[in-house]
């Protein structure tokens, strides 16, 4: 992904807010319903095996930080929707990603993934709606497994009316896929572009 050489590490995994980077390096975060295919795009921008893909929803109960050449940082955020964990870990990652929202102000792109299998969801929207909220000029969106979509599917049928009139929105959609390299690449320009 660095056109400068240097390659991608695991930075560190935070439960707590007290263990946040204490920095100002760039950073991406990418968020999605559980099993939406964050740590296949997140092994495919860094050209590497750091995030663990699991068949199991739900694995992630923590903010996880992949950083490179202290230039550049992407946020693996916990999964919502249908992972299996406690009221009490709910808590936690709730409180955990809402310190994180309020406090870092070196959050670049908030990149919200959805399956386009299935299209936006009722959380989805939820979801969409906080963070328009405080982050409008932030939010990307990545329409995943596009490979997997119905043929003869709209892609603007995946995206409810009201944010596919959002201009931000129109401009920072991106459509990947594991199998299909240029969506992919067309993502690592943006990302650069956007330090």
């Amino acid at each position: 992904m660095n056109k400068k050489g240097g390659s991608w590490r695991f930075l560190k995994e935070v439960y707590d807010s007290k263990n946040l980077p204490f920095d100002s390096i760039a950073e991406f975060v990418f968020w999605g319903r559980s099993n939406v295919g964050k740590s296949s795009l997140i092994n495919s921008l860094t050209n590497t095996n750091l995030a663990k893909i699991s068949r199991t929803p739900g694995r992630t109960k923590s903010l996880i930080f992949y950083e490179l050449n202290e230039k550049i940082r992407l946020v693996d955020f916990p999964g919502y929707g249908f992972s299996k964990i406690s009221k009490k870990e709910k808590n936690s990652l709730d409180l955990l990603i809402n310190i994180y929202f309020e406090k870092r102000e070196n959050i670049k792109k908030i990149f919200l993934l959805i399956d386009s299998r299935h299209g936006f969801k009722s959380i989805d929207n939820v979801v969409f709606e906080n963070l328009e909220k405080i982050f409008s000029n932030k939010i990307c969106l990545i329409l995943t497994k596009i490979d997997k979509k119905k043929e003869n599917e709209n892609l603007n049928e995946l995206i409810p009316s009201n944010i596919r009139s959002n201009f931000q929105i129109k401009k920072n959609l991106f459509t990947t896929s594991i199998k299909e390299v240029n969506g992919i690449i067309l993502l690592k320009k943006f990302l650069f572009n956007s330090l």
